[in-house]
């Protein structure tokens, strides 16, 4: 699997869990959802950026690593 390849599920995937817990999130709407989306979803947007910048950084050094070797 290529680094794009991993990049893609990697946001796609983020981007799906966001719209099920907006879904989610319209009839569940106690503490312990809060408690919840605080616990386990309010970085996950920041981290996952975070994520694909470096997976993007990976990609680039390792097209590098291959065109030196070629």
């Amino acid at each position: 699997m290529s680094m794009s390849n991993s990049k893609g599920l990697l946001t796609g995937a983020t981007r799906q869990l966001q719209d099920r817990w907006h879904e989610t999130r319209a009839s569940w709407r106690d503490r312990k959802a809060d408690d919840f989306e605080k616990l386990y979803l309010s970085e996950l947007a920041s981290s996952v950026a975070a994520s694909v910048k470096v997976i993007e950084e990976l990609e680039r050094l390792l097209q590098k690593v291959h065109a030196d070797c070629d």
